[in-house]
């Protein structure tokens, strides 16, 4: 037997150690609702979730990005089919024009040209976006589409007014005005459906590109998670293992002082009997 130095003592006093350490990480853990609260609990795994954290927060600007993208082609896809129905209703009175009619009844269906003409124009007036106009003049947006430098979308914008549809001098002021009108509105109604069909199919590009944002922010954010999250059953379960364990080691330190004590006190006896 050692008096200056037990064994059992020591031995107990470790295990009190280690499962306050286990306790304490445990209840770190369900409190914080983190496995790793620095980077001495996981460093590889913190420097993955680092890593994770911010492609996560990339794509979802990127997303706000295409939020953008999105919201100018819906406005131009919307003036554009405004613009249909103007054309439509000119062609109906040039065609209308075509024929015989009293001088009172062609200069009425010019006035009405003249109206629709002017809507066309205040349609691609009112095309707005950011204070930028959308369908006034030609124009070309960059729309960062990706994570990565290089990764963006352009969308070409056409000028869509009177004057580039080449409407300027519609006229029916005479049958044969009104069949060179005709003309000029179809090659104007192929021109925009044209440029609708662009417009189409840049909305599902970015939608596309929407998704697939998306998808990677949940992809990532799950990676995350699973590196960074606690598992509570698991750390409850862990505390009350760890705290078991550390009532077992006080139990065992007071037996072994007592039982140190007892046989020190017989010892002394015999000596001194």
């Amino acid at each position: 037997m050692q008096i200056s130095s037990n064994q059992n003592t020591l031995t107990a006093m470790m295990g009190i150690r280690s499962a306050q350490a286990a306790a304490t990480k445990a209840s770190e853990r369900i409190s914080s609702g983190l496995r790793v609260n620095r980077a001495a609990d996981d460093p590889v795994g913190l420097g993955v979730a680092n890593k994770l954290k911010v492609q996560v927060g990339s794509f979802s600007k990127v997303l706000d990005n295409i939020s953008q993208g999105t919201g100018i082609v819906q406005v131009v896809d919307d003036s554009l089919t405004q613009m249909v129905e103007a054309l439509t209703a000119l062609r109906v009175a040039a065609v209308a024009s075509e024929g015989t009619l009293a001088t009172a009844d062609r200069t009425m269906y010019q006035t009405l040209v003249d109206e629709y003409l002017e809507s066309i124009d205040s349609v691609a007036d009112n095309a707005v976006w950011g204070g930028d106009s959308l369908m006034s003049s030609a124009s070309t947006k960059t729309i960062q589409s990706g994570i990565n430098s290089g990764d963006s979308t352009s969308l070409s914008l056409e000028q869509m007014t009177v004057s580039s549809l080449s409407l300027t001098s519609l006229s029916v002021a005479s049958s044969a005005n009104a069949t060179t009108s005709v003309g000029l509105i179809d090659d104007a109604m192929d021109t925009i459906t044209n440029y609708q069909s662009y417009i189409g199919a840049m909305e599902n590009v970015l939608d596309f590109q929407s998704n697939l944002a998306t998808s990677n922010i949940t992809n990532y954010s799950t990676a995350y998670g699973q590196i960074m999250n606690a598992d509570l059953a698991q750390e409850t379960a862990n505390l009350a293992s760890a705290q078991i364990q550390r009532d077992a080691a006080t139990a065992m330190l007071a037996q072994s002082q007592t039982m140190n004590k007892e046989l020190v006190t017989y010892l002394l006896k015999s000596v001194f009997a």
